[in-house]
């Protein structure tokens, strides 16, 4: 009962903070950056519900980027707050080294945050630090499973003459806007028109070619 208590207060807690912020910048709430033979892949979540995903290498320079819905990200806030409480004084619980892979974990909520975790791959965490790795992993899939594009067209609001390229191929323009947020657009050099509600369009708009001026 008092665990069910304190799950209920960390999400009620959780809430206030999610809406104290939508009005302010973005700010992270947990960050991996994974340094693997010069290899540096950086996963972080951000306030505003948007993962970034960015890989730089001599070969790679790579950023992929989603947005969590409003329950995804309130369960990940959920999961990193608990585990952000219970991970102790020493997370890492042991100093076994590797030359050429390192993971730095930064964790911007809970107790004296932000609060910086150094380790190897081969070293031993506890449990509360596990799930953390273990969210973040889940985090990094889940951006780099978004289709591409996904995250400039959900924030991208449609005016009439907008050109789009189509994710089946060819390209369209935008001629009429629905007050849900529906929109129909007109295949160039073809017949083909198509309606597409507001929570589709990222599967069928690939990119904004050119918004109307």
């Amino acid at each position: 009962m008092m665990r069910a208590r304190g799950c209920a207060l960390i999400t009620a807690l959780l809430l206030i903070v999610v809406l104290s912020v939508r009005a302010q910048a973005p700010m992270p709430v947990v960050e991996r950056i994974t340094d693997h033979r010069g290899r540096i892949t950086r996963v972080t979540l951000f306030s505003n519900h948007v993962v970034i995903v960015s890989i730089r290498s001599e070969t790679e320079d790579f950023i992929h980027m989603a947005t969590l819905n409003f329950d995804e990200h309130m369960v990940y806030l959920q999961a990193l707050e608990e585990c952000a409480n219970d991970i102790g004084n020493e997370p890492v619980t042991s100093d076994v080294e590797s030359r050429d892979s390192s993971t730095r974990l930064i964790l911007h909520i809970g107790p004296n945050a932000p609060r910086i975790l150094e380790f190897s791959p081969l070293s031993s965490l506890n449990l509360p630090a596990t799930r953390i790795v273990s969210i973040v992993d889940d985090i990094e899939n889940r951006a780099m499973a978004a289709l591409p594009g996904e995250f400039e067209i959900k924030r991208w609001e449609p005016a009439l003459g907008d050109r789009v390229e189509l994710r089946q191929g060819g390209e369209a323009y935008v001629t009429s806007i629905g007050e849900d947020g529906t929109i129909v657009l007109s295949q160039i050099d073809g017949p083909v028109s198509y309606t597409v509600a507001r929570e589709s369009r990222v599967d069928v708009v690939l990119r904004v070619i050119e918004p109307t001026p």
